[in-house]
């Protein structure tokens, strides 16, 4: 019996996709007020932070554009699994090389933020969400692509990379929430809505990664190909329900609204995932054995 994981995959990516489109199509009337607030500042602020601060919009722009084209790739290759059963590794290793590059590019900003005068803490919180995302995604991506773009696939070695970018993408969605929270949204412990983010951000992806740490930790070891599905559906779970809480109070608080498409939003999707691979009923199968899906 075929497994029913790709059409789990093709979920998250396609959720993945129609979220950066929206971003992406989004972004042109975006920056053109960026520019205009840019000119309108011109006559009151530092010429030189304000035009580091533009180049720094202009330069995410650039990353944005990088992600959707790897979204393009990634749901082009979750189509062909899904569609013919065929894993494309061509398609696979663009995606992955354009969304661990896309990060690079938010080092004008982690620069402006750091190097400004008189920066805030928020702004210093903010750089370093920035900083620690490059360090927890892009080199393991980069590895990993390099590991896809060999002719002979030595798959001891690719299922470890997958692995370690698998973990150091849920720990860079911790801290790209984590810290959102504290540079960005409201914090009352008073609150019970205000806690529950607070606690939200702070917990649930954090205990997912945890999870996905120790699930995958023989295969990032190479002793083993298997992992418990089960437990790593739980871990999907965990990711999709902080989104999930978080949508809900967005409802009862507009600083969680107005900052709805900073988040990750697509990995809302990761509950479908995570649901699929705790209902499937596992069966043994020669995918299995050569470690495919």
């Amino acid at each position: 019996m075929r497994s029913s994981k790709p059409k789990f995959i093709l979920a998250v990516i396609m959720g993945f996709f129609i979220f950066q489109l929206f971003l992406f199509a989004k972004s042109f009337p975006a920056e053109y007020g960026v520019y205009l607030g840019y000119l309108n500042q011109v006559p009151f602020k530092d010429p030189f932070w304000n035009s580091v601060w533009f180049a720094s919009e202009l330069t995410g722009e650039v990353g944005l554009t990088l992600r959707f084209a790897g979204a393009c790739f990634a749901i082009a290759f979750a189509l062909m699994l899904v569609a013919k059963r065929q894993k494309n590794f061509t398609l696979l290793r663009k995606a992955v090389l354009f969304e661990g590059t896309h990060y690079l590019f938010t080092l004008p900003f982690i620069i402006f933020f750091f190097a400004r005068p008189n920066t805030s803490i928020a702004h210093i919180e903010a750089g370093l969400s920035y900083l620690l995302q490059i360090v927890l995604v892009t080199p393991a991506f980069l590895v990993l692509y390099t590991k896809m773009k060999k002719q002979n696939l030595d798959n001891t070695e690719l299922y470890k990379w997958i692995a370690i970018a698998i973990v150091g993408y849920t720990f860079a969605l911790w801290v790209n929430h984590f810290f959102l929270n504290l540079y960005a949204l409201p914090i009352s412990l008073a609150n019970p809505i205000l806690l529950t983010g607070v606690l939200n951000s702070t917990f649930t992806i954090l205990l997912a990664g945890l999870i996905l740490s120790i699930t995958l930790l023989p295969i990032i070891r190479k002793k083993q190909f298997n992992f418990n599905s089960k437990t790593l559906g739980a871990a999907f779970v965990l990711v999709g329900i902080y989104f999930v809480i978080y949508v809900a109070i967005s409802f009862f608080n507009r600083s969680y609204m107005w900052f709805l498409t900073l988040t990750e939003l697509w990995a809302i999707s990761f509950v479908i995932m995570g649901v699929g691979f705790l209902a499937e009923k596992h069966q043994r199968t020669r995918e299995d054995d050569d470690g495919r899906v």
